[in-house]
């Protein structure tokens, strides 16, 4: 009987060209098949001095004249005829799959099928007088029926003298699968395509493995914006976690046939495939890096995979920051304060297996899962979620110390700096973010390393000090801003005199030494700044409002922006909301800015909360010391909210009157922005209130010892009972040798382990050793003229306030039933002992 031709249609291999691809993966499949060359001519001993992959890209013109050539050229090892016409089969696979990029055959034909309809190989080898030419036209294919191509021989290309290039012009007209692919590439910009093979092959541009060029620019490696291996956190607990951890761990073996790379069992010495005795040992590696980014952001963080110095995978999440439990549900580990993260990675898996157009690893694969398990361990990466199973994998370690971020500063490893009206450390603003990273991106010293980073890091934690300033004359230390010295009365702020010349202080309004008038003459009526009244040019003061010619008002929005911070957190980029016809608002800018005094109507003394100016943005000045914030605890994003609210019912007044009038409301408004900028700051669960109580706590019992251990002895020997068994229960929790009890008693470090109630019952007992700056800076000694009796009344009312406070606290621990008032009335009292704390 006939055998069988199982030749496939021609039609087959165009067929393949309809593939899923994306265009930078069809470009890197190309530079893949040049960096393969690098790696047999190292294995066969022909070492190349310098690597190169050139990239030619035709110009848009070229592309709207249906003209141009995508070429990719290597100086490699080059490819015999046999080679080339394996490299050239559809659904060959001769590569060794694990030390080489280009794993079939098949991807290189989808590759270049889907740029173009031709594809030229040429290439030689070191030694050869001419280069082999190969010609692979799928339209010409088709129309023959037929497979099979004629290589020729041809003259060496100038310059060219050993390896390997690869050229794919014919563009494919409309109406076929792939047209408008090769301009889809060519539209993202050579700087943009540069920028993303540098992120790929990031590990080999570094190793100077290749060099890769686009046009005759190269393609510089990408670095991820990592903290140092010396920055950490300390954490209760696991004490110094730091922002980055190498490793490299051989996790298993594997043998391997060398013939058809089929999985030999341990046991065997065949291989159960093709009975080849030439076998491979494979070490499952897994190394790299974890670490912190130095800024947190939406989509910007994860674990980029690498196969053989190309990323296979960029930020990957999935597999890293959730956890699927034994039930089948997905818990997402990370981040759980929002959707920003910071924790970032780059790992080399050079034996887990890939899909073959290197899109994806082969999830299901053996190598996968155990890689996986390794890097994040096999249980939730969330305190609590462990169910007693042991996980100290990289990212489970790392995830413990930098989780989320709520302190800016050491304390969370976050840029910041203090602000003096709230009196504790915010975060910096986005935009400085953005100025330091692209400083970090163009190398500059001290931006690329993380000293300038650290600096704002420091600054944080600083409480800043007015320096002062040394009077010349006297030597006597002033304010910077005193005109005068307060000793000698030598002039530190000066002018010269209208009259006389001499100088006198800045603000002086006549001369000390000629009595003249500082009030230049004015001959124009004047204009009141304060209430917009003209005024007769010989009047010195506002017909109106009795103002001083020249005063300016306090409530302009010049004035308030030169006298108050931008603040960040309260300020919207872009502020846009579902309307109640279901139209987005017009986008406008919120720019809120934090007063540094109190806002006072002129005419009438009264203090506002708050002053907005609308123009091309909206400009809000908030006070946040008025005691609508302070006294009633109303928020400052609600003020806001309103006053946008407000903005926008006014500017979409279209909807009033309409079916659509009682959505349009100003409630309905303000919810809508409050719930999409503010719902995650403003909202306060119960158990981020019991963490940060857990932490107040936790300082207090850190400080205990260096405040009280000359009564520590005594300490100890008042602790009820019940505070002894937790006391014991908690240093033997904390891998704490308890026989050293007579120590720990007689240093008081003791008390770094003892229960939040017996904490409460020290300071009921022992309130002076708290104040002064020991733990918090209240004044409790005596103070020079002023009667013992009423220092006794002032020291009992700031012991009650704070013994109040800590109660409150206490008790929010052991409360089963939490609802929002005592979680509201908790971060309260937590908040006022927060504010007063001491270094």
């Amino acid at each position: 009987m006939k055998s069988f031709d199982l030749t496939p249609d021609p039609k087959v291999l165009i067929a393949l060209t309809h593939t899923p691809l994306k265009p930078m993966d069809a470009l890197s499949e190309l530079i893949d098949n040049a960096i393969d060359s690098f790696s047999l001519s190292r294995n066969s001993g022909f070492e190349v001095s310098n690597p190169m992959a050139i990239v030619d890209l035709p110009s848009r013109k070229e592309l709207e004249d249906n003209l141009g050539t995508i070429r990719v050229r290597d100086n490699g090892i080059g490819m015999s005829p046999e080679m080339a016409e394996k490299a050239l089969k559809a659904g060959f696979s001769g590569n060794n799959p694990y030390d080489s990029l280009g794993l079939f055959g098949m991807g290189l034909n989808i590759a270049t099928g889907k740029l173009g309809s031709r594809t030229t190989v040429i290439t030689a080898r070191k030694g050869d007088t001419q280069a082999l030419k190969v010609v692979v036209d799928l339209i010409a294919i088709q129309e023959q029926a037929s497979f099979e191509v004629i290589p020729e021989l041809v003259d060496k290309p100038d310059g060219f003298e050993n390896g390997t290039i690869i050229e794919v012009s014919n563009w494919w007209p409309k109406g076929n699968a792939n047209s408008g692919f090769i301009q889809k590439l060519i539209s993202y910009g050579r700087p943009k395509v540069r920028s993303e093979i540098g992120r790929r092959y990031s590990t080999l541009l570094k190793q100077k493995f290749v060099n890769i060029v686009v046009n005759g620019e190269p393609c510089q490696p990408f670095h991820h914006c990592v903290w140092g291996s010396k920055r950490f956190v300390e954490r209760k607990g696991s004490g110094r976690v730091y922002a980055k951890r190498e490793f490299s761990v051989v996790i298993d073996k594997q043998s391997r046939c060398t013939e058809c790379f089929a999985l030999v069992s341990k046991e065997s010495d065949v291989c159960p495939v093709c009975s080849s005795l030439s076998l491979r040992t494979i070490d499952e590696t897994v190394k790299g890096w974890v670490g912190i980014q130095r800024y947190d952001d939406e989509s910007h963080f994860g674990i980029d995979l690498i196969r053989n110095g190309r990323a296979i995978r960029l930020l990957e999440k999935a597999a890293f920051f959730e956890f699927i439990d034994e039930f089948g549900k997905s818990i997402k580990d990370y981040p759980i304060d929002g959707t920003y993260g910071r924790i970032v990675g780059e790992i080399q898996m050079d034996h887990v297996p890939v899909d073959f157009m290197k899109q994806d690893f082969q999830r299901s694969s053996p190598e996968w899962q155990a890689a996986v398990s390794f890097i994040r361990g096999e249980t939730s990466l969330q305190p609590g979620k462990t169910n007693g199973v042991s996980n100290d994998s990289p990212i489970y370690t790392l995830y413990q110390g930098f989780r989320r971020v709520r302190q800016f500063g050491k304390k969370d490893l976050y840029m910041g700096y203090w602000d003096e009206t709230a009196n504790t450390a915010k975060r910096i603003p986005r935009k400085t973010e953005e100025e330091y990273l692209r400083k970090f991106n163009e190398g500059v010293p001290g931006y690329f390393d993380d000293d300038e980073w650290w600096s704002l890091v420091e600054g944080a934690d600083t409480k800043p000090v007015e320096s002062l300033v040394e009077c010349p004359e006297c030597s006597a230390e002033n304010l910077q801003s005193a005109e005068k010295c307060l000793v000698c009365d030598a002039i530190l702020i000066g002018k010269p005199c209208f009259a006389c010349e001499g100088e006198i202080p800045l603000s002086a309004l006549s001369c000390d030494l000629c009595g003249s008038s500082q009030i230049p003459e004015v001959v124009e009526p004047w204009l009141c700044l304060v209430c917009n009244t003209k005024n007769l040019a010989i009047a010195e003061n506002c017909s109106k409002c009795d103002s001083a010619r020249g005063t300016p008002n306090k409530l302009s929005p010049e004035y308030l922006k030169a006298n108050s911070d931008y603040d960040e957190s309260l300020s919207i980029s872009g502020c846009s909301i579902r309307l109640a016809d279901d139209s987005n608002s017009q986008p406008i800018d919120v720019e809120c800015y934090s007063v540094h005094r109190p806002m006072v109507l002129n005419d009438k003394g009264t203090i506002l909360p708050a002053i907005v100016s609308k123009g091309e943005a909206v400009e809000i000045f908030v006070d946040k010391t008025h005691p609508l914030f302070k006294s009633l605890a109303v928020k400052p994003e609600e003020i806001i909210a309103s006053e946008v609210a407000y903005y926008k019912h006014v500017s979409n007044g279209r909807l009033t009157g309409t079916a659509f009038q009682p959505a349009h409301s100003l409630n309905n408004l303000e919810w809508g922005i409050l719930n999409k900028y503010w719902s995650e700051s403003l909202s306060d669960s119960s158990v981020s209130v019991r963490e940060d109580v857990e932490s107040l706590f936790a300082e207090l019992s850190t400080r205990l010892p260096g405040i009280l251990v000359s009564s520590s002895e005594e300490i100890f020997e008042e602790l009820a009972e019940k505070d002894k068994k937790v006391l014991v229960g908690n240093l033997i929790d904390k891998g704490e040798d308890i026989s050293k009890m007579e120590q720990l008693k007689s240093d008081g470090s003791f008390m770094r382990f003892i229960g939040v109630s017996t904490i409460v019952s020290i300071f009921d007992k022992y309130t002076a050793y708290f104040f002064d700056g020991a733990v918090w800076g209240d004044r409790f000694s005596s103070i020079a003229g002023i009667q013992d009796s009423i220092m006794d009344d002032i020291r009992q009312q700031t012991r009650n306030r704070y013994l109040n406070c800590l109660e409150d606290c206490a008790s929010f621990l052991g409360s089963q039933n939490i609802d929002p008032v005592l979680v509201k009335r908790t971060r309260a009292s937590l908040e006022f002992l927060k504010k007063g704390l001491e270094g």
